[in-house]
């Protein structure tokens, strides 16, 4: 990391700024879709207010989808509740430079009611909360991600206007690891690495992928919030870069039905306080160590019930559809295994880690995050069982042998909502709120005619 991260005071954060000659900052959250959302202020402004005393902002991101709908029936906020104020309050460990653009820099928020404590909603706050409940068990979670995303040529004003038909992949077939692709989109890539290293993260690989025009980027393991926090920011970097380049980046789980599906694949390990890794396993380099399977099991066997935080969309469930579609689709576990939901990837030392294969790149970073780890956290605390690890090929796994993930938003929905465990791991008022937005995601679903409606039914019936 730049010896100017992790600024802890006004002084620190002033000191940058003025280093970098900075004069604009942009202040914002994360909302329960994974949308960095927030307002943009002046330097000088940001030192002397916000950055002490926060800035307000109506408490409307809990109150509306990714089209900015109100939804109904929410109880936290509506019509009647007038849209109150919450306050935003800035992390100043997490400015950083936004260096593609001059003079720029930009700072994530923590989410606070207006007597101060902590909104209950707020996606960071719940994987803070996660972290701080692993930190009280002695351990310190670690996280990494990856993203597989589609460009596609031209500007997202052009699809648009075409309703988003005929999109152009930016390149015409998928071949995975083909070092051919980066001929095409080294100016973007390279940009992207150079851009993300100033910014103080680090993409320790590219690949191009599967479909056409997909690519995929993986991210340098962190603390699990810092993790957290630099997923968001790269996603933001690979878009906004693309816009510069006359493209544009989607992260949607199934953009088109024949091409293969956007994974966000999550690794994620433990070490104790003092920084030791704790899943490397002395006596059997080829296995977990017994905390690292307890973990996985919790991971695992609680795997389904989370289906609505690692599948949050209706178009999610398109990617896990297909059987061998690489996209994992049950409750199973496996040593170097990519057709199983739980990759164990042993190692003698801090590298061995557990990948959680099941999210798409649609996902809500801090809270797969979350849920990952306080399931796990679960699992060491009952001192669960993984089981026997899955050989062969999971994709065909029987019920027996697997427990199905749930296989629609709905289902998804029901399962979140009804578990005991859900509820006691990230409390009622989040979980009555979600699923509601869910269900909402579900109700505007159905009350639209799709074309594949019109071209099946029109004629015939």
């Amino acid at each position: 990391m730049p010896t100017d991260a992790n600024i802890s005071s006004i002084e620190e954060a002033r000191a940058f700024l003025e280093k970098h000659n900075i004069d604009t900052i942009r202040v914002g959250a994360v909302d329960l879709d994974g949308l960095w959302r927030g307002k943009q202020f002046g330097a000088e402004y940001f030192l002397n207010s916000v950055a002490e005393n926060g800035t307000h902002i109506a408490n409307v991101l809990f109150g509306w989808d990714v089209e900015d709908e109100v939804v109904e029936g929410l109880a936290y906020t509506n019509w009647e509740t007038g849209y109150p104020d919450i306050k935003l309050i800035p992390d100043l460990s997490t400015l950083r430079l936004i260096p593609w653009e001059p003079r720029v820099a930009s700072v994530i928020c923590e989410m606070v009611e207006m007597d101060m404590t902590p909104v209950v909603y707020s996606p960071r706050d719940i994987l803070r909360k996660a972290v701080e409940k692993a930190n009280e068990m002695g351990y310190q979670p670690k996280a990494a991600y990856e993203f597989e995303f589609y460009l596609f040529e031209g500007s997202i004003a052009d699809m648009a206007e075409g309703d988003y038909r005929n999109l152009h992949p930016a390149r015409r077939a998928g071949h995975t690891y083909s070092m051919l692709h980066y001929a095409t989109s080294d100016d973007l890539f390279g940009q992207l690495r150079r851009h993300i290293q100033e910014a103080g993260l680090t993409i320790e690989a590219t690949i191009s992928e599967h479909g056409p025009g997909q690519f995929e980027f993986n991210l340098q393991y962190d603390d699990a919030l810092a993790a957290a926090d630099g997923a968001l920011f790269a996603k933001y970097a690979v878009k906004e870069l693309a816009a510069r380049n006359g493209m544009t980046a989607c992260f949607m789980a199934k953009p088109n039905a024949a091409w293969s599906g956007s994974s966000g694949h999550m690794h994620m390990s433990l070490s104790d306080m003092d920084g030791n890794p704790l899943f490397n396993n002395a006596e059997d380099p080829l296995m977990l160590s017994d905390l690292g399977l307890s973990f996985l099991a919790g991971m695992k066997e609680n795997s389904r019930i989370m289906s609505a935080i690692y599948q949050p969309n209706v178009n999610s469930y398109k990617r896990t559809m297909n059987v061998g579609a690489w996209a994992a689709a049950n409750s199973s576990w496996g040593i170097d295994n990519r057709t199983v939901s739980f990759r164990a990837i042993p190692s003698k030392g801090p590298a061995a880690r557990i990948e959680n294969r099941i999210p798409g790149a649609d996902t809500n970073p801090y809270l797969v995050i979350a849920a990952s780890l306080l399931c796990g956290l679960k699992g060491v605390e009952t001192g669960m069982d993984a089981g026997e690890p899955f050989k062969g090929n999971a994709y065909r796994a029987t019920p027996e042998q697997a427990t199905p993930l749930a296989s629609s938003l709905e289902e998804a929905a029901h399962l979140f909502a009804d578990s005991p465990l859900v509820r006691e791991l990230f409390g009622e008022e989040f979980v009555d709120h979600y699923v509601r937005m869910k269900r909402w995601e579900l109700l505007r679903m159905n009350s639209k005619v799709t074309d594949w409606e019109l071209n099946r039914y029109l004629e015939v019936i």
